[in-house]
């Protein structure tokens, strides 16, 4: 038996939830204890200065700040890895790491989890901003031991843009456990009718919600979303109502457009909470719009919950579906994702092909265990 755990320390730029928040948690919490001991440091509360906000004010004050609290919290903490997530933490984790290994005379690993590059070329950013990034991770990338990406697409982009050589770039798709309490379809259906009538001026009675053929996906109000592409494609699909479970900067936008196309008694967006992957199997289908995405759990948890799924071409999203298992569309056209739609409806033979597929691709590939045992691995190596 191992007489000295590996200790491993966990650093995020932000707390709140989303992918990256989960990963981290999940490892943290499923990993090996035998073998390793692991704690978790946020951005904002353990490190004050890290957050996601560039101020490039007194030549970057608040991030060399952010650097002397990780060196800080380092010497402290005397870990054996440090695995930063996140563009920000993974370039300013890795200085303060590089600083610690030279003041502490400590062989500290450090490895990096790329949850979806943020120079990839489909993220809108101005090409300063993409030259200043991919600059900022090529030079991390010498001193970072390894980087794990969540989609072989992740990789080739690395590998195309030299952010690291060819070894130190590795490939783990996100996992998630089989333990998920999704909701039975009247139920989710029930509690989500519920929160529109508490929300909307619009009323859908009980019975009329039940029997309604529904299209919903979970994520953040954001761009790289796009779900104005969603509600766009809701016009020409005239006989689903319509939901997204989510918050973020895009809401008033999203919302205005609903208005905008008179989708006020069908297209519905409902504020998020902890655990909203137990309402999918109130949807006949899910659907991931986006533009931009490395692995989304929500399309594992939608596979997971025996849903037909839509996604758009796009990142690992790719890697996962493949019209046998999911039906994939391109992205920003709302005539193949209205197309998709009323292919999966008007057919349950396509129905049952697309759930029975990606329920057994799940089972083999996307599970927290294999994400957990690919991981350990490379802490090991």
């Amino acid at each position: 038996m191992k007489s000295h755990k590996t200790k491993i320390l966990y650093i995020i730029t932000k707390s709140d939830i989303g992918g990256a928040q989960k990963y981290i948690h999940d490892l943290s919490t499923n990993i090996n204890k035998e073998f390793f001991e692991s704690k978790i440091i946020f951005g904002g509360i353990d490190i004050k200065s890290l957050s996601n906000k560039t101020n490039p004010g007194i030549f970057f004050w608040n991030d060399w700040q952010a650097i002397f609290e990780i060196v800080k919290i380092l010497k402290k903490e005397t870990p054996d890895i440090i695995h930063l997530n996140s563009s920000k933490a993974g370039v300013l984790g890795t200085i303060a790491g590089v600083i610690y290994r030279k003041t502490s005379n400590k062989d500290l690993k450090i490895i990096f989890t790329a949850h979806g590059w943020v120079f990839n070329p489909q993220n809108k950013i101005s090409k300063l901003e993409r030259f200043f990034y991919i600059a900022l991770h090529k030079a991390a990338g010498i001193f970072q031991n390894k980087i794990i990406n969540v989609s072989n697409y992740d990789r080739e982009i690395a590998l195309r843009l030299r952010i690291a050589n060819s070894d130190k770039l590795k490939v783990v798709w996100n996992g998630i456990g089989e333990d998920i309490n999704f909701l039975n379809k009247n139920e989710a259906r029930n509690i989500l009718l519920q929160k529109i009538q508490n929300q909307s001026p619009v009323q859908i009675s009980n019975l009329e919600f039940q029997a309604s053929h529904m299209v919903g996906s979970i994520g953040r109000l954001v761009k790289e979303k796009d779900y104005e592409t969603l509600i766009s494609s809701a016009k020409l699909e005239n006989k689903s109502i319509f939901i997204i479970i989510g918050d973020g900067y895009e809401k008033e936008k999203l919302n205005n457009l609903i208005k905008k196309y008179s989708l006020e008694n069908r297209f519905f967006i409902l504020k998020n909470e902890n655990n909203d992957a137990r309402f999918l199997k109130a949807f006949d289908i899910f659907i991931l719009s986006s533009v931009k995405e490395g692995l989304p759990y929500t399309l594992l948890e939608a596979m997971s919950a025996r849903i037909p799924i839509i996604g758009t071409k796009t990142g690992g999203i790719t890697e996962i579906l493949n019209n046998e298992n999911g039906i994939l569309v391109n992205i920003k056209n709302t005539i193949n994702i209205a197309e998709a739609i009323n292919n999966i409806k008007n057919s349950q033979d396509l129905k049952n092909k697309l759930i029975n597929n990606a329920f057994a691709f799940f089972k083999h590939n996307l599970t927290l265990k294999n994400m957990i045992e690919n991981t350990e691995k490379i802490y090991l190596e």
